[in-house]
């Protein structure tokens, strides 16, 4: 950063042997009134009004440390006049507004110039710009390869719609409307195309922009860092004369007043640390000048003290001339380098403002054309052109005439449909052959028809099957919830309905989860279920009581109103599942997965049409009612 003025006055000032401290000038004093308005003017394009004292957040300043008073927030007031920023408040659809005046521009350097942090606003404020010109130009560059994108993606689709031979699709007033449509859409595909051409040529304005302001800033701040270097090399130089300087001068007052004291001019013994300056500088100078008090030799003190006066002759010679040289290096840096590069920093930062909004008013015109080019496509203004839009292109598709004409194309080479239905006509087995298939069936006969044939009261398959599960499967995990494979169910059930008296179910122990299948396999093929159909929304309805005592009082009821076989195979299957319950520890299968695995078998909707889902939770309590409630019911 470059040194500030008051830093440099402040160094020259205190070299100066008739002055002991840098006093503000009276230019300075009278900047310390000046609001912060001053720089949000500045930075905002705004005039200075002079309707307030309100503070704003920020301030134009470049810190702490200059030379007079003025803090960060303050600005030294060499704007007096409004600012006067051309098209202030301009109505769209302008040219970017101009920069500042010649007059403006002078007091805004010499606003600059006056704070240590102007050369480094300039710079600050100049990689901004490019940065935003780096972001509009990468951001136009896409934007430009997505409208190509899109553009040639929507003209190749048109044209291979218009260009295919394909004839499934409609014929009649569609079509028109349907190729007309897709010529709109190739249309505004070439329209995006030439936008994105228009966009692509303001993304590389920008970036040239971006490229120019670049170099600019880099020229300048090499070359105003240059001249800074040149003066910070002066200043770092004339410090050190000066060092140099006191300590000549230090060496020559002791050397005389060595020889005074020798020859008797003293008459007390002065020690180093009598005045605040002079020889009291250090722990390192008393010892000096013990040893100069020690020597006896008058001849060889005055040789000291002649030796340590041309030693600050010289160093004073040599002080001086160093410090014209810095006041006159600093004076051409601030006067004349500062002021013209932050004046070139201005004007580079000025071109690029106005070529970046040129070129962003550029692009939204050419924005606003291609979307009215656009709109002017899909609906035309013209009234003579308003059947063309796509919106009154697919109104006036006749859907009832185009199926009219299909309907009657289609029709000319198609005969009439027989509508009569077709009469059953069932295969006429012989008897030997029908009772060697079918001796004793059992599958999908009704519960009554088999105990009245068999003289028994429960189906002898439900009886075989429990009592092989009980032998076999009461301890397996998952019984009845596992299901076989199914062509071993399938097998089983063939031999069982052939002849169930020839099979033994001991051969099924290993796989009785095939027996347990095919005994939920008998109950779901059942005509009737074993909660009888006639039965079924009386058992749902009881299901539905939230009270325990009395749903199990109702089903109670409902149960002793079966008739004999269903009621003696419901006690018979029941009876079988209480024992598989009370082993739940080792099989997993309580009485709620028993109900939930037995209610859809052992119940049926008469009518599959409206059945409710939510029934099924319903069918899972009556089972759960009936097994819970096992001796109750059954009075066992």
């Amino acid at each position: 950063m470059l040194l500030s003025n008051s830093q440099h006055l402040g160094k020259a000032t205190n070299a100066s042997s008739n002055a002991s401290s840098a006093q503000p000038n009276g230019k300075q004093k009278a900047a310390l009134s000046l609001s912060r308005r001053a720089s949000l003017a500045l930075r905002h394009g705004h005039g200075f009004c002079d309707d307030g004292d309100g503070d704003a957040p920020g301030g134009g300043g470049g810190g702490s440390g200059s030379g007079d008073d003025t803090t960060g927030g303050e600005v030294v007031a060499v704007l007096d006049a409004p600012r006067l920023h051309a098209g202030a408040g301009g109505g769209g659809g302008g040219d970017a507004a101009a920069g500042f005046s010649p007059h403006e521009n002078e007091k805004i350097v010499q606003l600059l110039c006056d704070f240590e942090s102007g050369f480094s606003l300039m710079l600050d404020r100049i990689k901004q710009n490019m940065h935003s010109c780096k972001e509009v130009a990468g951001f136009l560059k896409r934007r430009a390869a997505i409208e190509e994108e899109y553009g040639r993606a929507m003209t190749k689709l048109s044209q291979g719609i218009l260009n295919s031979k394909a004839e499934e699709g409609k014929k009649g007033s569609f079509s028109d409307a349907w190729r007309h449509s897709v010529m709109l859409h190739e249309q505004v595909g070439e329209n995006r195309i030439k936008f994105a051409q228009t966009v692509n040529a303001v993304a590389d304005e920008v970036s040239t922009l971006h490229k120019n302001t670049e170099r600019s800033r880099k020229q300048l701040k090499e070359a105003g860092y240059k001249h800074w270097k040149a003066v910070h090399e002066s200043e770092n130089a004339l410090e050190k004369a000066k060092s140099k300087y006191e300590s000549c001068s230090e060496d020559w007052e002791r050397a005389i007043l060595t020889r005074e004291q020798l020859i008797g001019t003293v008459s007390t013994m002065m020690m180093p640390n009598s005045r605040p300056g002079g020889l009291a500088k250090s722990i390192s100078s008393l010892q000096i000048w013990k040893q100069a008090t020690s020597t006896s030799n008058p001849a060889k003190v005055q040789k000291q003290e002649d030796d340590a006066r041309t030693r600050a002759a010289i160093a004073n010679e040599n002080y001086k001339q160093q410090l014209a040289t810095t006041n006159n290096l600093r004076s051409t840096y601030f006067q004349t380098h500062l002021p013209r590069f932050i004046r070139m920093l201005l004007e580079t930062n000025e071109a690029c403002d106005h070529g970046l909004q040129t070129q962003l008013i550029k692009h939204a015109r050419d924005l606003e054309d291609a979307l009215m080019i656009e709109a002017g496509t899909l609906s035309p203004i013209d009234p003579e052109k308003l059947d063309a839009g796509i919106v009154k292109t697919v109104e006036n598709v006749n859907n009832i005439g185009d199926f009219e004409q299909y309907m009657m194309a289609y029709f000319q080479n198609t005969k009439q449909l027989q509508k009569s239905d077709y009469q059953y006509s069932p295969y006429s087995m012989s008897p030997e052959a029908f009772f060697l298939a079918h001796p004793k069936p059992v599958f999908g006969l009704d519960l009554t028809t088999v105990t009245a044939r068999d003289d028994v009261q429960v189906p002898k398959i439900v009886d075989r099957c429990i009592q092989a599960v009980e032998r076999y499967g009461l301890h397996t995990q998952g019984l009845y919830r596992v299901s076989a494979a199914h062509h071993a169910v399938q097998k089983l059930r063939s031999a069982l309905d052939k002849d169930d008296d020839k099979v033994n179910l001991d051969e099924w122990a290993d796989e009785i989860s095939v027996v347990s299948s095919a005994l939920k396999l008998y109950f779901r093929e059942l005509p009737d279920s074993l909660f009888p159909k006639t039965m079924y929304h009386a058992f749902i309805e009881a299901a539905k009581l939230e009270d325990e005592r009395l749903r199990l009082i109702t089903i109670h009821e409902l149960v002793n109103q079966l008739n004999d076989a269903h009621y003696s195979t419901l006690q018979a299957l029941i009876g079988h599942l209480h024992n598989v319950q009370s082993l739940e520890a080792e099989n997993r299968m309580g009485i709620q997965n028993l109900a939930i695995v037995w209610g859809p078998t052992l119940m049926d909707c008469p009518d599959a049409s409206s059945f409710d889902p939510s029934e099924l939770r319903l069918q899972s309590r009556v089972v759960e009612t009936v097994l819970a409630n096992f001796h109750r019911i059954f009075e066992m």
